[in-house]
Parts: C-alpha cells; sequence; structure tokens
C-alpha cells in the first residue's frame, strides 16, 4: 500500500513540476506581449512589459558606414505606436535565446519588420530583463537593423 501511494505522489509530484513555466518560458511571455501591443497599437500592454527605467537603444552603420548607437525615448517609442496606420506593424521573431540567472534575463531574438505585409528591415534584438515583484520587466532593449533580408 505504501508502495502504491509514494507511486501516486511522484507522478503527480512529477506532472505538478514539469506543469511549472521555467523561467525562460516567462521571459519568451513577456517579449510576445510586449510584441503583441505593437500588432495592437497597444500602448497599455506594452506598458505592462517594461520597468518604468527601460532604455531603448538601436546600432547600425550610416551612410558613410560609420557606427552608431542611437537611444529612443520610451515616450516617443510609444506615440510611434500608438498611431493609427492602415498597416500592421508586424515583428516577426525568428527564434529566441535566453538566459536566466536568479532574476536577470537576457533574450537574444533575430527578426524580420513588416509594415503590413512590406518588409521594411530586419536584426536582432537583445533584451535585458529583472524579475521584479510584479514579474519580468524589460529594462533595455538594444536591436540592430538592415535593410536587405536576414538569413534564417
Amino acid at each position: 500500500m505504501q508502495k502504491i501511494l509514494f507511486i501516486i505522489l511522484f507522478v503527480s509530484f512529477s506532472s505538478f513540476v514539469k506543469a511549472q513555466n521555467t523561467p525562460e518560458k516567462e521571459v519568451i511571455s513577456v517579449i510576445d506581449r510586449f510584441f503583441e501591443g505593437m500588432k495592437k497599437n497597444d500602448t497599455t500592454l506594452i506598458r505592462t512589459t517594461l520597468a518604468p527605467s527601460v532604455r531603448l537603444q538601436t546600432t547600425g552603420f550610416d551612410k558613410e558606414k560609420k557606427a552608431f548607437l542611437r537611444t529612443e525615448s520610451i515616450n516617443a517609442f510609444l506615440a510611434s505606436v500608438a498611431q493609427r496606420r492602415d498597416f500592421l506593424l508586424d515583428e516577426r521573431l525568428l527564434s529566441y535565446e535566453v538566459r536566466t540567472d536568479d532574476n536577470m534575463a537576457t533574450a537574444w531574438t533575430p527578426y524580420e519588420f513588416y509594415l503590413g505585409d512590406k518588409f521594411s528591415h530586419c536584426g536582432v534584438n537583445a533584451f535585458q530583463l529583472f524579475k521584479s515583484a510584479e514579474g519580468w520587466k524589460i529594462i533595455q532593449i538594444t536591436d540592430t537593423r538592415r535593410k536587405e533580408p536576414c538569413k534564417k
């Protein structure tokens, strides 16, 4: 009887553990919500994913092939997302590479960006997240942008 009870408890516990979200899945969920908000022009949804001090940066090369690093204010970004358009802001993530340690996470997400169905640019997002009392929050996004289609 004890053996049967032990097996039942073990199977129940194993199922419970498997059903739990891993930190990696939680991070991916936050990133997915961020881009869902972009697609829906829903700045309220986007804000739920961001820490108050979030920093947005883009790096690339100008016409003279000089490297640049540009910082955008969160308010300017949200204002651009909130604009009504005849097309979706459709950032398609090609993969996720997520690493976590305690309450810190980083995610590397190659992407292609479309305005509606029209290809605009591609690159990689580098997300930094912090797990606060309210859950995972994006504290920084740095991206690259290229016009040529990215390798998949």
